[in-house]
């Protein structure tokens, strides 16, 4: 690898400390460094036109959050994501800050190369044409009040089922450990292409999560008799107005990642827990 790009959180590292630390190891490996200090989370779900897109590796410093607000640039560019962990959990992490010396592997070649399936939200209606990608999932709910969502779902083949319940979460294997399992929903292998239906404190006697196969495309119309949200990765999201309907379907291509062992994501997940364990 020749080229880097930093995609620090300003609020995870205040003084830049690790970030510092980060750019010192890199250019000591002779690998150039392009620090995007104006990176914000609000801007559109596009990547920016001033992106280095000649890079070989998009390094985030900070936490899983941190992850999913540059992913856009790796998805887009097809630039290979690795995180710096600063977060609690840091399940999307390959490296700690006390553990900067396991970047060597970024010039021995000593790294595997993951494409973690992401999923793509279509809506045509009042709003406009919009398209959001997400990495974890995408939800559909109230947004400022507390009240029942009633949203009707339907397949590619025409199966249904109308949840009335606080929202809907369609998430993919690996949003599948994030608010999808708070929920209630099935922790699910990353080589297990699937969307993965939860919902949110269900209503109704029908409260379980439903796999639906990668290639289906999952329907959702409001309902309601007022708006419902529709988010990205708890980021980017648009309304969705009574009777409009959204489609969720696997996006063309997925989040590319850098990981350094081989080891099933069942032993980084129970990892990362009792990290979180040790932390309480």
């Amino acid at each position: 690898m020749k080229k880097a790009v930093i995609i620090p959180n300003n609020t995870k590292d205040v003084e830049l400390r690790v970030t510092g630390a980060v750019v010192q190891k890199l250019e000591s490996l002779g690998i150039s460094v392009h620090i995007k200090s104006d990176f914000t989370v609000d801007e559109a779900s596009s990547a920016s036109e001033n992106f280095p897109i000649d890079a070989d590796v998009i390094i985030v410093v900070g936490g899983d959050g941190s992850v999913l607000d540059a992913a856009k640039y790796s998805y887009q560019y097809c630039i290979p994501i690795l995180c710096v962990n600063l977060g609690k959990v840091g399940y999307l992490s390959e490296i700690e800050p006390d553990s900067l010396d396991t970047l060597d592997a970024l010039i021995t070649g000593d790294y595997f190369l993951d494409e973690k399936m992401m999923l793509e939200v279509s809506y045509v209606g009042c709003g406009g044409n919009i398209s959001r990608y997400a990495v974890n999932d995408i939800v559909v709910s109230h947004d400022t009040y507390l009240g029942i969502a009633n949203i009707y779902l339907e397949d590619s083949a025409g199966n249904s089922i109308n949840y009335r319940a606080d929202g809907l979460i369609v998430a993919t294997p690996l949003g599948s450990t994030a608010y999808s399992l708070s929920a209630g929903g099935p922790v699910v292998a990353h080589d297990v292409e699937s969307i993965i239906v939860t919902p949110v404190c269900a209503h109704s006697f029908f409260n379980r999560s439903v796999l639906f196969n990668s290639a289906d495309e999952i329907k959702l119309k409001n309902v309601n008799n007022d708006i419902l949200k529709v988010s990205a990765d708890g980021r980017l999201s648009f309304e969705l107005a009574p009777g409009e309907s959204a489609t969720v379907k696997r996006a063309k291509s997925g989040l590319r990642m850098i990981s350094f062992s081989k080891n099933s994501m069942f032993s980084n997940l129970f990892k990362k827990m009792r990290m979180l364990e040790d932390k309480n």
